[in-house]
């Protein structure tokens, strides 16, 4: 079963990962003269953060790091980008008690573990992506490891457009978040162990309410 985690708690744990990025982009900038900006997706921008109650692999984070539109050259070519991230998150992360990075199928990981009770406190995953300007609206390119082909390639991911929209009808109505919030941690209790995505399920509860509230 998952349970919310406060605010007051993950809030610090935060601001301490959003420290490591800045130095990321430091050294992103300076050694590999590449910019980025960062940015809080997931359940963490919208304050839906849950963890298993009495799990051992804590609650995590996800991060996109928005690159400028590829164009020609070095640090353009897919696996430079992202060697030169895992290489400037391992400086970003020394002397911190951070796991070093893990270069996952479509993120970098970190994690915290507390190697006493072998458990995870806490991850973050951060996706490398970048906008089309003619397709800003439809969706954004990810940087994907494509491990059985050991290729790295830039794969265009789909957005659902109208899920903002229904949010704000919905919140327009008295404990309409709250509604949202409560649908949210019904699915992520009925998929545990299925694999289903966070933002998958997040989506699946805007549009139940919406739909309970407008369609029947």
């Amino acid at each position: 079963m998952y349970e919310y985690v406060t605010k007051k708690e993950y809030g610090p744990i935060k601001n301490e990962i959003e420290t490591i990025l800045y130095h990321v982009k430091h050294e992103m900038e300076n050694k590999y003269e590449l910019t980025f900006r960062f940015q809080l997706i997931g359940s963490g921008k919208r304050h839906l953060i849950t963890r298993v109650i009495k799990g051992n692999r804590g609650y995590d984070f996800d991060y996109n790091l928005i690159i400028p539109h590829p164009g020609q050259g070095y640090h353009y070519k897919s696996n430079v980008i992202k060697k030169d991230f895992i290489s400037a998150f391992k400086t970003a992360l020394k002397n911190t008690k951070y796991s070093f990075p893990k270069d996952s199928k479509s993120a970098i990981t970190i994690k915290l573990v507390d190697k006493n009770n072998s458990k995870i406190l806490h991850s973050c995953d951060f996706a490398i992506i970048y906008y089309d300007e003619n397709k800003e609206n439809e969706g954004y390119y990810y940087l994907r490891n494509n491990k059985s082909q050991n290729q790295y390639q830039f794969v265009f991911r789909s957005l659902r457009l109208n899920i903002d929209d229904k949010v704000e009808d919905i919140v327009e109505y008295c404990d309409g978040w709250n509604y949202i919030r409560q649908e949210y941690l019904k699915l992520k209790n009925i998929n545990e162990g299925n694999g289903k995505h966070s933002f998958s399920l997040y989506n699946e509860a805007v549009n139940n309410v919406y739909n309970r509230m407008f369609n029947d």
